[in-house]
């Protein structure tokens, strides 16, 4: 069994971005409203400063005569703590904009990006544009940030290089900035090298972006993996054929996103061991990150698994709303400590099986206990779509157990150019992951009790087609699929009858 506690005690910040030092308190106030007796109001009347441009959250009541003493009903007079939040004051640096152009850092301003810069300025001039669509989406994944003292809008200032040394000649290189690999964020200010792919560049500035946005307030206490992989979500990006950009997307080809190769990292990686267990990405320090895109590659995949799967998504989501503090380890506690081997077992699944294009709807497990089958010659009946993922078949088998199989019925494959019509023996003429597509495979899901070593078996498959007779290897309940890309479930219609007959 898992130590679950061991996800929320993680709670560090930073790697490719810094987190935050805590804000001095003048970068919040304490506001306090009262509903008081006429006899009183003239006692503790105070002035007190307009909120109205600040988010205000009511934090307690309390008794409005002494403030460690319990009201009795008769004096029903209270008074409400409400904490006026602001982000932190811009404290970026006023460059000679002229200097820097002699140097050929040239500036490109939108409301909220000043990007500084010294590459080909047609491709320069394109990019705070695509900030300023992104701010938007920002906003609505992790909610408006408060406003700032002296109320200016929020922006950031990036510098992009493709001759670091013009840079640090200029000073805009922070002495206390830590090495950059690839990109670093500190504040409301990021730097990264330039990259050669269109695609990639966008993508390394939306990242470190989402960095500044996500993190500028104080206390910040999400972990790493998640700060790391929700910056990777959202710089995960589309632009349809009128410039509009969709972040927060799963890449549905490579050609598209170019550069990125997040995907083909964790295929290669699965090919050769199995997926990392949900804790060992929770676990990841700032140190992993440090030129190893395989750790953003998990990170990636971790935070798209809970933000696209149609059980998590809301909860996971709503996490972005608590990443001050240690209300991030409780949400993220709530989330997974009931039901933490269903959701394991579910993303070792997923990990082992992603794809460009991977299909969350339609490739999310249901797990469902299987009936054991007690005596000999005992069988049981299950249905299996063919155009759904893993599907329990409510049956369970033991270890040791001989069990036969027959799968009877006729699906289609595809639609266009025309149907692949197919039995669970599946069509000769396409292969999925070495098999015909069609073909009825099984995995086993191993009892509870099951140590690590058996949980791993899950990630075992038997293709067994549309008749078999098998030994159970290990105990638990039997999940079945049709075989077809993760990418192509869509167009699937039909399914198949599979008896189960203990012999």
């Amino acid at each position: 069994m898992f130590a679950v506690i061991a996800v929320v005690s993680l709670l560090i910040s930073g790697c490719g971005s810094e987190s935050p030092a805590p804000q001095k308190l003048t970068e919040s106030e304490i506001v306090v409203t009262q509903e008081q007796s006429p006899e009183l109001r003239s006692k503790t009347k105070t002035s007190r400063k307009s909120t109205t441009e600040s988010k205000t959250i009511t934090e307690e009541t309390v008794d409005n005569k002494n403030l460690h003493r319990k009201a009795s009903p008769s004096e029903g007079d209270t008074e409400k703590i409400v904490k006026t939040v602001y982000r932190p004051s811009d404290q970026r640096p006023v460059h000679n904009n002229q200097r820097l152009a002699l140097l050929g850092i040239h500036l490109y301003e939108s409301p909220r990006l000043k990007l500084y810069t010294d590459i080909d300025p047609e491709v320069a001039a394109k990019l705070p544009p695509v900030i300023d669509q992104a701010y938007l989406a920002l906003e609505d994944y992790f909610g408006s940030l408060p406003p700032d003292r002296e109320g200016t809008e929020f922006q950031v200032t990036g510098y992009i290089m493709q001759n670091r040394e013009l840079f640090k000649e200029a000073g805009v290189i922070l002495d206390s900035l830590p090495r950059i690999v690839n990109g670093r964020h500190q504040g409301a200010q990021f730097w990264m090298d330039y990259q050669t792919e269109n695609y990639y560049l966008r993508h390394l500035m939306l990242h470190e972006y989402t960095h500044c946005f996500s993190m500028i307030m104080e206390n910040i206490g999400a972990p790493v993996w998640y700060l790391e992989g929700i910056a990777e979500s959202m710089a995960t990006h589309s632009i349809d054929q009128n410039g509009k950009i969709t972040l927060n997307v799963m890449p549905h080809n490579k050609e598209d996103f170019a550069g990125l190769g997040r995907i083909s990292l964790i295929e290669q990686a699965v090919l050769t061991s199995p997926p990392k267990h949900m804790l060992e990405v929770m676990q990841f320090g700032p140190a992993d990150y440090v030129g190893n895109n395989e750790s953003y590659a998990w990170s990636w995949a971790l935070t798209q698994f809970f933000d696209k799967h149609p059980r998590y998504a809301k909860p996971f989501r709503e996490l972005s709303r608590h990443m001050q503090g240690r209300a991030f380890s409780q949400k993220i506690q709530q989330l997974i400590k009931d039901d933490f081997t269903k959701i394991n077992d579910a993303w070792l699944l997923f990990a082992k099986n992603l794809q460009p294009g991977y299909d969350f709807e339609r490739a999310a497990i249901s797990f469902r206990t299987g009936q054991q089958l007690d005596q000999a010659n005992s069988f049981a009946v299950a249905k299996i779509a063919s155009d759904r993922g893993w599907q329990s078949s409510g049956i369970r088998v033991k270890k040791g157990d001989t069990y036969e199989l027959i799968a009877k019925g006729m699906f289609s494959l595809a639609e266009k150019p025309k149907p692949w019509m197919s039995t669970a023996d599946g069509i000769s003429f396409r292969y999925f992951k070495g098999q015909p597509l069609g073909r009825l495979i099984m995995l086993i899901r191993p009892d509870s009790v099951s140590g690590i070593s058996d949980r791993l078996s899950i990630l075992e498959e038997y293709p067994l087609g549309a008749s078999a007779t098998w030994m159970a290897p290990v105990s638990g309940t039997i999940y079945f699929r049709l075989n077809d890309a993760w990418n192509e479930l869509g167009d699937n219609e039909g399914s198949v009858s599979v008896t189960v007959t203990r012999k």
